[in-house]
């Protein structure tokens, strides 16, 4: 029998799998706290940019960490879709990680294309997407070379590089760059070893795309990292991430306020399970309490910038995990991850020196 609780703003908290009350407690005081911080998001023009990073966990199989059939995977693709034309407003770029599956991923392409008009995903098996609503100058991917476990056979992980265009009348051409990545997990083994030199791939990317946008005479606005880090936040991994690999990035899920970062956890958000019952086969996603915040949307801005860098306290509580959108109307999770959204506001002043 489901069981369903009203939060304090008459909201229906629907709990189908009989879900404890700490984690009822937990989704009630999320949802209040992910309306609020929506609320106050100013609407677009460009002079912000709302990133927004979500692993779907779009991959066919009835095993733990996998999705479910593709059957399944069609329908949770549909329903994403749904849920992100619902926020459409409060983000302009969508950086998607696990989509694996064809289908699936075809379903996304459609389903977005009216809102989030310029696509770019480079293959199946690196599982990359950026929708966005600002037109593409250019794209680029790099496979990382370092990959461990059955990852790297059975994917191809790396690093996609978008350029936005900022202002499609302007005489010069500001751009803003987008990486989005995946990252090695550690669902196998250890993978830190492997992730130490893709996070090096992925400096090498922001580095190369600096040079090649002032060789062409762009004027670079902001260099943002989103995606599936697998880092877990706070860990001795994640000092040395900040200090050494992105020396001076601004970690815009990070708050000074010392708040409850629970709030901030992304994952394990539910797993994928599958039954063989009396009455036919069952497969679905069981709820769990997320421990960790492995995903991030960077600000590299700084890293390249001698002159002009955004203060920090320009960035207070820009990211927020939007728990709502990772639930369907029947309050069942579309992926093992929660989607984040992090807002950038504050652009150059034109006079950087990006010298890499």
């Amino acid at each position: 029998m489901d069981d369903d609780r009203n939060d304090d703003s008459g909201a229906t908290i629907r709990n189908p799998y009989g879900t404890d009350e700490s984690l009822v407690t937990l989704e009630r005081r999320a949802r209040a706290y992910d309306e609020a911080l929506t609320r106050s998001r100013p609407a677009c023009a460009f002079g912000t940019l709302r990133v927004m990073s979500w692993n779907l966990q779009l991959l066919a199989g009835p095993f733990s960490g996998q999705g479910g059939f593709r059957a399944d995977l069609i329908k949770r693709a549909r329903k994403i879709v749904q849920n992100i034309i619902v926020v459409a407003e409060t983000v302009d770029v969508v950086c998607l990680q696990e989509v694996w599956d064809d289908a699936s991923r075809t379903v996304l392409r459609s389903g977005l294309a009216t809102t989030f008009p310029y696509i770019f995903s480079p293959a199946a098996k690196c599982g990359l997407m950026v929708c966005s609503k600002a037109s593409h100058v250019c794209n680029h991917f790099v496979k990382f070379t370092h990959r461990g476990g059955i990852e790297a056979r059975a994917f191809e992980k790396g690093v996609s590089t978008t350029y936005l265009r900022l202002a499609q009348n302007d005489a010069c051409v500001r751009v803003a760059i987008i990486l989005n990545t995946h990252l090695q997990s550690d669902y196998w083994c250890s993978g830190r070893v492997a992730r130490f030199s893709q996070l090096v791939c992925v400096r090498e990317s922001f580095m190369r795309a600096v040079r090649e946008c002032r060789g062409n005479g762009y004027v670079v606005e902001r260099v943002l990292l989103a995606g599936d880090i697998n880092v877990e936040h706070g860990s001795a991994e994640y000092e040395h991430m900040m200090h050494s690999i992105f020396p001076g990035a601004i970690d815009l899920m990070n708050s000074p306020l010392n708040d409850d970062d629970s709030f901030r956890l992304t994952f394990p958000v539910a797993r994928w399970r599958h039954y063989i019952l009396k009455c036919g086969r069952e497969s679905r996603y069981f709820d769990l309490e997320p421990r960790v915040r492995i995903d991030y949307v960077m600000d590299l801005t700084p890293m390249g910038v001698s002159q002009g860098v955004p203060p920090r306290h320009k960035h207070v509580d820009s990211g927020y995990v939007n728990r709502a959108l990772c639930r369907d109307a029947r309050g069942r999770a579309l992926s093992d991850h929660f989607p984040i959204v992090a807002m950038s506001s504050v652009f150059g002043s034109g006079t950087e020196d990006y010298s890499l």
